[in-house]
Parts: C-alpha cells; sequence; structure tokens
C-alpha cells in the first residue's frame, strides 16, 4: 500500500464536503461513498483496477464513465476524475473516510465504543444510549462490543474520553494504589 498524505487526503475531503454542504448534497454524497466503498474496499476489484500501473489512465476513465458516472452524484464523479487525472487514486478510500468524518462532525454525530461483559439487550442499549448522549451532549454512533474480562459494568470511549465503569477497572486501579502503597 502506497503512502497515503493526511493533509492531501484533508484537502480533498475539505473541498468535496464543502462543496456538497453547499449543493446541498452531502447526503447523496454520503449513500454514494457507501457504494464506494463496497466497491473498492481492501482488495475490492475495483480498487486493484484503479490502482493498476498496468492499466491505461483512458481504460480507467472509460470504467468510470460507464459504471460509475450514471450512479453517482456528479460531484463525486468529478472528484473520482480529478484523483485519475492527478494520479492519485490511491487516496480515494482515505478520501472518503475523512468526508464522512466532515458530514458526521457537521451533523453532530460522534463514534462511540461501548464495551460490556455480556450483550446488551436493545432496551439495554437505547437507555445507555440516551443517557451517553445526554453525558456527550452530541448524538452518537455506538458500536457495542463484549469483552467477558471487565467481569462487570460498562467501559465507554468516544474521542478522547474514557470511561471505565467496570469492575476490571475498579480492580485494576485498586491494584495500582496498593502498588503504588508498597512503594513509598
Amino acid at each position: 500500500m502506497k503512502y497515503v498524505d493526511p493533509v492531501i487526503t484533508e484537502r480533498y475531503a475539505r473541498a468535496l464536503f464543502q462543496a456538497a454542504k453547499r449543493l446541498g448534497a452531502v447526503a447523496q454524497i454520503r449513500n454514494d461513498v457507501a457504494i464506494l466503498e463496497g466497491l473498492t474496499g481492501l482488495r475490492g476489484k475495483l480498487q486493484v483496477f484503479l490502482d493498476s500501473p498496468a492499466i491505461t489512465t483512458e481504460a480507467k476513465q472509460a470504467l468510470i464513465d460507464k459504471a460509475l458516472k450514471p450512479h453517482v452524484c456528479p460531484l463525486l464523479y468529478r472528484l473520482l476524475v480529478l484523483l485519475l487525472q492527478k494520479g492519485r487514486m490511491e487516496y480515494l478510500q482515505a478520501i472518503l473516510h475523512r468526508f464522512k468524518v466532515l458530514a458526521d462532525r457537521d451533523e453532530g454525530i460522534l463514534d462511540a465504543v461501548v464495551v460490556t461483559a455480556r450483550q446488551l439487550g436493545e432496551f439495554e442499549q437505547v437507555r445507555l444510549q440516551t443517557a451517553l448522549e445526554a453525558f456527550a451532549k452530541a448524538r452518537l454512533r455506538i458500536q457495542y462490543r463484549v469483552d467477558p474480562r471487565v467481569i462487570g459494568g460498562v467501559r465507554f470511549q468516544c474521542g478522547d474520553v474514557l470511561l471505565d465503569d467496570t469492575i476490571r477497572g475498579r480492580l485494576d486501579e485498586i491494584r495500582q494504589r496498593l502498588e503504588a502503597a508498597a512503594l513509598r
């Protein structure tokens, strides 16, 4: 995999987001991005085709025109063509990911992870999400994970914020205090 410069990625993603917002096309591009990510996913045939130095730019352009142009927002199509012309197709996935982050941030949506010792039921997830959204003062897209090592309780991470209210976390804290006291 080639090195993808985060500064270049940010420029393209921000330009795409700002243009989409100006045109009121953020939701449409978000849907198109989901489709494109499916096609260009890791080892995806489309991404392999677009990254291949053995295939001419003209052949890649023809594929984009035939397979993607009728199905994606014109703004996204123009981005694909621009990346192809500039020889930066390897940036596509990073740009699409960053676009989603910018769109989410603009809509006040944050990604979060909740870890519990057992699978939570739907009712428990809704109650927990409501409480965490009130705490975060934002809408959350929560990914729930199960880790029996936490023993009980909940660990919540959103960006730089980590709230560990698990039994494992409390035991670790007690162990650290005891070790610190033993060193005195």
